[in-house]
């Protein structure tokens, strides 16, 4: 697979992310339900300050943009590939809680990650957040996409433990039960097995961790802790952090994101908005492909994808030829790679292609063992995009009730297209800026206005009144 594994002799019995400078300040979600926002927006902070992008001092992540396109990621453009998938919360989405599928789906959209200047969480009143728009989606202004997401099994500790060195940090689930409210806060207790209500990120590990002499009210198993970076601000716990035994039974869904920052001009085209996806549907089919139609002109030499875990992909492009046979055309260009971890990956092809705007394309995978497909509940398909190879024969899937597009996703690197400049006027505190987007990827440049500072009048002289 693409993820690097460390023997576990390699690694150290201790590490810490925060003693390296790779985490930015503990955050507050306040009243919110934005758990899960926090612990990815930390990872995904620490992965573009190791990338060179930032420092933890200058590197701020909008929550509250995250958590909105991750809560609302419904799309109502038309003109967009990813036209009526998705789900819409009404009402207040901060206070409603993320899951996994959720949390990614900004994400693998290239939605990216806005700034916190731009889009400020308020942790006292989450009715101040929330309502951008789909044009916000692009204009965040770090230039910040994914690369790749890479869930862990709680038992693959040298997996772990290896992201977080490369990377900073993974998120986790867990449940926080009432002994976190305890005077030390500092340490998970769990005597009996409960679902997880909460998610932080994970920055380190002791392996020789024990609570003994150290904290009260607290039940390991067995030695060892991961370090974890809570959001319930730095006053709480231990400076904002706490350990996390690995014997908690509680703890799911370790994510681990990898980002790219890059001045190309990539357009991820895609079918999939909403990253929720079934291997069971069209009985023991194994062959899928994508149909898409460049939009502009460019080169194919990369593609992203959904793999479960421990499953292989066999993937081809080839030339529209017109009969409606995704494999009849001229072959492109080709990958072939086994996962051993469920995730969103990006990958290189064999060679690259150019493609011209208006041209169509195939991409056609052999999934051994099951294809991944969207559920329905969360896709809108339409004809002459997904089909699946059935029964000897090519089956459009289209709007069939049972199964949608597939997540091969192609990535044209063009030329940009800048949009029009958009400004904001600096105030006295508050930096302005002027900021126009490429109308194919999304990528933002920024000119930055530096706030004017407070421009006093003359003093003024007020007689004392007097009886």
């Amino acid at each position: 697979g693409l993820v690097t594994v460390a023997y576990a002799a390699s690694l150290p019995s201790s590490y810490s992310s925060v003693e390296k400078g790779y985490v930015t300040p503990v955050k507050n979600q306040g009243v919110s339900s934005a758990c899960y926002a926090f612990a990815a927006v930390s990872c995904l902070e620490s992965d573009y300050i190791i990338k060179g992008y930032g420092t933890k001092d200058n590197t701020d992540f909008s929550e509250a943009y995250y958590y909105w396109y991750g809560a609302n990621n419904a799309w109502f453009d038309e003109s967009s590939l990813y036209y009526g998938d998705g789900t819409y919360y009404e009402g207040d989405p901060y206070n409603a809680g993320l899951n996994f599928y959720e949390a990614i789906s900004p994400l693998v959209t290239d939605s990216g990650i806005g700034l916190e200047e731009d889009f400020p969480f308020f942790a006292d009143d989450t009715g101040l957040m929330g309502g951008y728009t789909n044009a916000q989606r692009h204009s965040s202004g770090t230039n910040v996409r994914i690369q790749d997401i890479v869930t862990f099994d709680t038992g693959d500790m040298s997996g772990i433990k290896n992201w977080i060195v490369e990377h900073g940090g993974v998120s986790v689930c867990f449940n926080a039960n009432e002994y976190y409210y305890a005077d030390n806060g500092t340490v998970a207790v769990n005597r009996i097995y409960l679902v997880n209500n909460h998610a932080v990120a994970i920055v380190g590990w002791d392996d020789n961790f024990k609570a003994e002499g150290r904290f009260s009210n607290l039940y390991m198993k067995s030695t060892g802790a991961w370090l974890c970076k809570n959001s319930w601000g730095p006053e709480w716990g231990d400076d904002g952090y706490f350990w996390l035994p690995y014997s908690d039974p509680t703890i799911t869904d370790i994510t681990g994101y990898s980002i790219n920052c890059n001045n190309d001009c990539d357009n991820r085209y895609s079918y999939c908005a909403f990253p929720y996806y079934n291997d069971e549907v069209y009985g023991d089919a194994t062959k899928v492909a994508n149909k898409y139609t460049a939009q502009e002109s460019g080169t194919v030499s990369k593609t992203s994808l959904y793999m479960f875990k421990d499953k292989s992909i066999e993937l081809k492009f080839y030339t529209d030829n017109g009969d409606g046979n995704p494999e009849g055309g001229k072959l492109l260009a080709s990958y072939s790679g086994t996962f051993n971890k469920e995730g969103y990956y990006t990958v290189t092809l064999s060679n690259s292609f150019s493609i011209n705007k208006g041209e169509s394309f195939y991409a056609v995978a052999n999934y051994p063992g099951g294809i991944p497909l969207e559920f329905t509940t969360y896709s809108h398909d339409d004809k002459d995009q997904t089909y699946v190879y059935y029964e000897g024969k090519w089956d459009d899937v289209g709007d069939a009730w049972f199964a949608g597009n597939c997540p091969i996703d192609p990535v044209i690197t063009s030329t940009h297209s800048y949009g029009e400049v958009s400004h904001k006027d600096p105030t006295c505190t508050v930096n302005g800026y002027d900021m126009r987007s490429c109308e194919h990827c999304g990528k933002v440049e920024r000119t930055v206005i530096a706030a004017t500072g407070h421009e006093f009048s003359d003093w003024t002289e007020v007689t004392p009144a007097t009886e």
